[in-house]
């Protein structure tokens, strides 16, 4: 019950800043994370995932470039776990998150709710709102 106290406690003192974070998840999620569903291919999950590295990016520069792109991708988890409870698309970012972050089993995972929930059919929807042809996925 003390939990309770502490948490009631805290959202009244930073209300104000809470909804003002939550809004900004709102914002950035509606905003990027369509323009993400769009720009990938439409085979992206019948394919395995390409790992990769150009020959001409020196070995320190790609090694930051995934650090950094597994961070992003860890952080829109967590912001997508958030607005499960906040407003804003909680599940399509945890999407995007998965999708950028290198987690094992991430594949079987995504496949998995994709099939069980209505995720992959508003992916679809966004995508043809742009004429992009729907994604497949593999034959279970």
């Amino acid at each position: 019950m003390r939990i309770v106290h502490v948490v009631l406690d805290f959202v009244r003192r930073y209300r104000y800043a809470i909804g003002g974070i939550s809004t900004a998840m709102f914002v950035v999620s509606a905003l990027l994370v369509p323009v993400f569903i769009q720009i990938l291919p439409e085979d992206y999950f019948v394919k395995e995932k390409m790992k990769s590295r150009i020959s001409w990016v020196p070995f320190p520069l790609h090694v930051l470039y995934l650090v950094f792109k597994n961070v992003v991708g860890v952080l829109l988890i967590i912001l997508g776990l958030a607005m499960l409870v906040l407003p804003g698309q909680g599940l399509l970012t945890i999407m995007v998150g998965v999708i950028l972050a290198d987690i094992p089993g991430e594949r079987q995972v995504f496949l998995f709710i994709l099939r069980k929930t209505p995720v992959l059919k508003m992916m679809n929807w966004l995508r043809e709102k742009k004429g992009i042809p729907p994604f497949r996925l593999p034959e279970p």
